[in-house]
């Protein structure tokens, strides 16, 4: 079988409730994916961890002129990783959004996480996290750009705004990237 990553998608502090910019519903994604996680390490999944690590002026918060109130700043609490997942010492952690004037959506944006993955022989990925219409999508769909086989695990993700969460897997779909519940996905590993 092809070696497979599985890509955690932006599980912050500040975008789980109680956070600066708190996606729908994370609380309930904390005990499935953190087991999902160590099932998927246990057949063999690379685990890539992304994480916002934005200088504190970036241009995507409000007070630079963009549209988002200040999140995950590099070094803070709100940029932790939130409890109760953690990074093994065998992971990879890519943080991304760190140019002053880059959004740093995907996990492949100015990250070298494409070549590190090639190079380590990947070739399917699942994708899962936070948020749905914006980090996950952006992440999956440059997944499938770079040639990887490629899935958003829809049980395993959530969103800013859920209502459009069956919009965006469509767009997904619609540029190859597969719809599936993470007990499919780890089933042909």
């Amino acid at each position: 079988m092809a070696k497979a990553a599985l890509i955690v998608v932006d599980v912050q502090r500040d975008f789980c409730e109680g956070g600066a910019l708190a996606a729908a519903d994370t609380l309930s994604l904390l005990e499935p994916l953190g087991k999902f996680i160590d099932e998927a390490r246990r057949a063999g999944a690379v685990i890539v961890y992304t994480r916002d690590w934005h200088p504190d002026d970036h241009s995507s918060f409000g007070k630079s002129g963009g549209p988002w109130p200040v999140h995950c700043v590099a070094n803070t609490r709100g940029a932790e990783f939130m409890p109760p997942l953690k990074a093994e010492k065998e992971d990879i952690i890519v943080n991304k959004g760190i140019p002053i004037d880059g959004p740093g959506y995907s996990g492949f944006d100015d990250t070298g996480l494409e070549v590190k993955l090639k190079q380590l022989g990947v070739k399917k990925i699942a994708v899962t996290g936070i948020a749905t219409e914006y980090c996950v999508r952006a992440t999956a769909l440059h997944a499938e750009k770079a040639g990887f086989e490629t899935a958003v695990l829809k049980d395993l993700v959530r969103a800013v705004r859920p209502g459009e969460t069956p919009k965006v897997l469509s767009e997904l779909q619609r540029e190859g990237v597969k719809n599936e519940k993470a007990e499919e996905w780890i089933r042909e590993l």
